[in-house]
């Protein structure tokens, strides 16, 4: 909490108070904790998804069925607000199966926990000043300096642009709210003591301040005038400091400037919503994702891993979903079936969408005999009519 050279301290709570740290923080928890999260197995040279999922993927902090723990999405997000914030999420296994794999998760709080390195690289931990067994905790880290147990707080190191930022949202609401600058000044042709100049100034704030009294008319006797006194140009300037400030902030986490409201210059993240989304995941999701992919992984069985569903983010408008879907359709990419899972409908009626080399001009194929990706057979040719029989003699 020691001041920054702009005199405001800063840790994780007080960087939160600026709406630029929170809105960064917010939008990159949101994102990682609203995505699936699947277990999953390569068969064939595919990776499938495995089902029934095991619990420390479907429910890792009990909260499915039982309201007194958080549920998926919310511990995901408190591990992604801690991670964003101080360099490090922590997680504790409360539970496991008859295999001793992990079942259940706690978020731990990061002043809870200790860290300490080892000869060996290996990490030991502390919890409440209290050794635990490292295979029962979960550690989360961002950037991290080689022979380091923990991950640089990205707090931490860009305390001075977020304190900048704080003195600058101080200095605007005195300005506004307190009268951090004179609006002007009364002159008197004769000298006032203190008391007589004390109420002058009260009378006249009484009767002229206050957004009820906005555009009222003033009136002057005795000889006083009013002289308003304008903005300086360096007493302006804390908009652009903001507006720059709000700019590091996104650059410290990555952030495109639109997301956070930076809209008055052309982005170069891309020129659609599709594009633009491409950019944030791989430049910017990607890692984060990757990280918690690693940890769950850690905690699955052999030859399986832990991988979030990515197509969620990279969802195109409606036109441009069902255009990709007629191209895959017709190079036998997706069945009818599967494409009408992808947008939440349910399969066509007696298998007739698993298919996919059914032709899209006729008939669904479903003859026995026939072999998906070979031409239909032709129809018999119809039999020869009969000769009319010769009419009988009387």
């Amino acid at each position: 909490m020691a001041p920054t050279a702009s005199g405001m301290p800063v840790n994780d709570r007080t960087a939160m108070q600026l709406i630029a740290v929170y809105a960064c923080v917010r939008i990159l928890a949101n994102a990682i904790s609203g995505l699936p999260l699947r277990s999953m197995q390569t068969r064939d040279g595919i990776d499938v998804p495995v089902t029934p999922a095991p619990l420390i993927v479907s429910d890792p902090f009990g909260g499915t069925n039982n309201v007194r723990f958080p549920s998926r999405r919310k511990g995901l997000e408190q591990l992604a607000v801690s991670l964003l914030l101080r360099g490090n999420g922590y997680a504790m296994v409360t539970a496991r199966d008859y295999l001793m794999r992990p079942t259940r998760l706690v978020v731990l709080h990061p002043d809870k926990v200790k860290v300490t390195l080892e000869d060996d690289g290996g990490r030991s931990y502390e919890v409440n000043r209290l050794p635990v067994y490292a295979g029962d905790i979960v550690h989360l880290t961002g950037l991290c300096m080689p022979g380091q147990a923990e991950g640089m707080s990205p707090v931490t190191y860009a305390r001075q642009a977020i304190g900048l930022g704080l003195a600058a949202e101080k200095f605007g609401s005195q300005f506004f709210g307190k009268g951090a600058h004179l609006t002007g000044v009364i002159t008197m042709p004769a000298d006032l003591d203190k008391a007589r100049a004390r109420q002058m100034k009260e009378s006249f704030e009484a009767s002229h301040s206050g957004l009820a009294n906005a555009l009222s008319v003033g009136v002057l006797s005795g000889g006083a005038e009013w002289k308003p006194i304008s903005i300086s140009p360096e007493d302006a300037q804390f908009l652009g400091t903001r507006a720059a400030q709000n700019l590091d902030v996104a650059m410290l986490y990555g952030i495109p400037p639109h997301m956070i409201g930076q809209v008055d210059r052309t982005t170069s993240w891309g020129t659609g919503i599709e594009q633009q989304w491409q950019g944030f995941l791989q430049v910017t999701l990607d890692p984060w994702l990757g990280g918690f992919e690693d940890v769950w992984s850690a905690m699955l069985p052999r030859g399986t891993f832990a991988q979030f569903d990515r197509k969620a983010l990279l969802r195109t408008d409606t036109a441009g979903r069902w255009a990709w879907y007629q191209i895959a359709r017709n190079i036998a990419g997706m069945t009818p079936d599967e494409i009408r899972g992808e947008e939440n409908l349910p399969p066509l009626p007696d298998g007739a969408g698993r298919d996919p080399f059914a032709p899209l001009n006729s008939a669904h194929t479903t003859d026995p005999g026939w072999t998906p990706g070979q031409p239909e057979p032709e129809p018999e040719p119809a039999p020869a009519p009969e000769p009319p029989a010769p009419p009988k003699e009387p």
